[in-house]
């Protein structure tokens, strides 16, 4: 149990800036492994009057802090090209000194309420979920290219992170979980999802089977004080499903008494 880390997750649109710099002293004050953001386009899809963008949030997080790892929740590789994605996230890597932790994910549906936001600018979303995942892993494919030590000279002068940053992958699927473990270094799903054990054992499998030892099993949950204490049962049980980090989102504006709460790691 001393190895599961616990992350919180903000959702920027119903903060100010002024909270964002305070919840995120707060969470490294209180030894949060990782402050994740969300990445939509429109407050609307996450009930919030206007939504920042994720990376340039995250930029402006990396200055303000100097320990605790940041990252995306997920990023949609749908509302950025590839080569955008792979610039952006170089940056913040960069301005950061390493903290950047990448998710990554396949975006919702066209029929997902979820899907207003790219409607609202003309991005086309892929019509079934194979489609999506295609378009996923060629983005895996352009950060690798980009990124790569022996890159094309055609990228010689584009941002290169100071590390690669961990990638992981929100799934909701075995299919797309066989692909964080053989291509991310992390997977990343709903606590309460039904068929969740088995998604994340299909990650743990195809992650062993390419010779992966350090391979991220996060779940995301809503904010709840139990699951801050080591002794809770569901945390027992969710270690017991190979779990290593659980992410807490918190409704609205997140409160700075319960975030400090003293936690049993």
């Amino acid at each position: 149990m001393n190895d599961l880390t616990i992350d919180l997750q903000v959702n920027q649109g119903q903060c100010s800036w002024a909270q964002l710099i305070e919840i995120a002293h707060i969470a490294e004050n209180n030894n949060y492994s990782t402050l994740w953001v969300a990445d939509h386009l429109s407050g609307q899809v996450m009930n919030a009057p206007s939504m920042p963008e994720c990376f340039t949030l995250l930029g402006a997080l990396a200055a303000t802090t100097s320990t605790i790892n940041i990252g995306p929740l997920v990023a949609n590789v749908g509302n950025r090209h590839p080569g955008v994605l792979a610039s952006a996230a170089a940056t913040v890597q960069n301005i950061s000194a390493g903290r950047l932790i990448l998710g990554l994910g396949a975006g919702a549906s066209p029929a997902s309420t979820f899907a207003a936001e790219q409607n609202a600018l003309g991005i086309e979303i892929p019509r079934t979920m194979q489609e999506r995942h295609a378009k996923l892993e060629h983005t895996l494919d352009v950060l690798d290219e980009i990124w790569s030590p022996t890159r094309d000279e055609k990228f010689a002068t584009f941002e290169m992170p100071c590390k690669l940053p961990p990638r992981i992958l929100g799934v909701n699927s075995a299919a797309l979980a066989k692909v964080s473990g053989t291509r991310t270094d992390g997977v990343n799903i709903r606590s309460s999802h039904p068929q969740r054990a088995e998604i994340l054992r299909t990650a743990q499998e195809a992650a062993t089977a390419v010779g992966k030892s350090d391979f991220i099993v996060s779940v995301w949950d809503w904010f709840d004080e139990a699951l801050l204490d080591a002794s809770s049962p569901i945390r027992q049980q969710l270690a017991g499903e190979g779990v290593n980090k659980i992410i807490l989102l918190m409704r609205g504006v997140p409160d700075a008494k319960r975030l400090a709460v003293k936690r049993s790691l």
